[in-house]
């Protein structure tokens, strides 16, 4: 599905909620956008946290932590919000046997959901052109000057 379909259909179903929160995951598996988070809370007109990977709450504030390049990030921001949350985030509770066998029974209360004209379309999919095999020019320090007149004369990069 087009990203953008994805977060008007939950726009259009989370705001009669008024909720506080909203957590989306970070990611599909399936197109690895990354889109349907951001795009929401752009839709719902809330701040947006993406990636994180430790959350606490006080009051009406969250502090949140993301893992950046070289460091980590803390953010500090007033809820209603919007955060995507990373891999690392919790530790998953694991349910009982008589937990799965109650939930069995329990009743899933589904809402359909109008999606709306597509914004995107695939129009084909390929694997990228097989790339010609490496090969060895040497071995040590003495495969520099090879390499070096490799790399000026057939490559064109020097």
């Amino acid at each position: 599905l087009d990203p953008l379909q994805v977060a008007r259909a939950l726009a259009a179903a989370l705001a009669p909620l008024n909720a506080d929160i909203v957590w989306c995951g970070r990611q599909a598996i399936d197109d690895d956008g990354a889109q349907v988070g951001p795009m929401l809370a752009e839709l719902m007109s809330l701040p947006c946290v993406t990636h994180v990977s430790s959350f606490t709450l006080e009051g009406r504030r969250a502090t949140v932590e993301r893992d950046i390049e070289g460091g980590r990030e803390v953010i500090v921001v007033e809820l209603p919000a919007v955060f995507t949350a990373d891999k690392g985030l919790n530790e998953p509770r694991y349910a009982s046997l008589k937990g799965i066998m109650a939930a069995k029974k329990k009743p899933i209360d589904e809402k359909p959901a109008s999606l709306g004209e597509a914004n995107l379309e695939v129009v084909s999919l390929a694997l990228p052109p097989a790339r010609a095999a490496g090969r060895v020019v040497g071995e040590g320090i003495g495969a520099i000057p090879e390499l070096v007149r490799l790399l000026r004369e057939e490559a064109k990069l020097l």
